[in-house]
């Protein structure tokens, strides 16, 4: 199990005996925010994500979990995070004691990989913000449903051009600082193009370089 679990995230050298798993139903918090933690997670199946709520009540949010990702590691040195975390999907996760952290049998190079891992983490969510403050509605999706869907492939879960997206319209508006209503007309206005199609939680990418110019990436990845 404890190398089921390593294998799945870069954090190989935390992962030993006595991990244990826990599934989180669809919709159900895998952490509120400023609570006082227990344990830290690699995220083995299904996804995520993690948000704040902004002082006018909307929700944003921080990040998309996928699989192999780690989930509250910053736990490990910080006693409460100041975000909230649910499971988007149906979510199966390997689970440590934060109480192992603690103890001397955990070397000094986990304890490297794990401030990696939390330091890798911050950049993406400021280089996230930068991209998308730079952009206008439609470039922002296009930008998103790009980076995921590069994201899966590395990760082997594509199955040639279609990859899963769980996520509703109010996840993408939320996501990209933009309305419901808004989100709703990008997406239209891409399917439209012939650029993407969205069915039955899968994303199919059909134009990858022109999809690509609409946020702004002008260089696709090559196949």
């Amino acid at each position: 199990m404890a190398e089921v679990c390593g294998a799945l995230g870069k954090q190989t050298a935390i992962a030993r005996d006595g991990v244990g798993m826990y599934l989180c139903r669809k919709g159900r918090s895998i952490y509120h925010k400023d609570n006082v933690g227990g344990q830290v997670h690699i995220l083995r199946e299904g996804w995520a994500f993690r948000f704040t709520v902004l002082p006018n009540g909307r929700r944003q949010i921080m990040e998309f979990l996928l699989p192999g990702d780690p989930v509250l590691l910053p736990l490990i040195f910080l006693p409460r995070l100041p975000y909230t975390v649910h499971a988007l999907t149906e979510a199966m996760l390997c689970t440590f004691a934060l109480k192992d952290f603690s103890r001397q049998e955990v070397s000094t190079e986990a304890t490297r990989r794990i401030e990696i891992a939390c330091t890798a983490g911050l950049v993406r969510s400021e280089s996230r913000l930068a991209e998308i403050n730079q952009r206008n509605s439609q470039e922002r999706t296009a930008w998103l449903l790009l980076s995921l869907y590069k994201e899966l492939k590395e990760r082997g879960l594509a199955e040639g051009n279609v990859v899963p997206f769980p996520l509703s319209l109010a996840h993408v508006a939320d996501a990209l600082g933009i309305t419901v209503t808004h989100a709703s007309r990008t997406l239209g206005a891409l399917r439209r193009e012939g650029l993407i199609s969205l069915s039955r939680e899968r994303l199919t990418v059909h134009r990858e370089q022109d999809l690509a110019n609409v946020a702004l990436l002008p260089e696709a990845s090559s196949h």
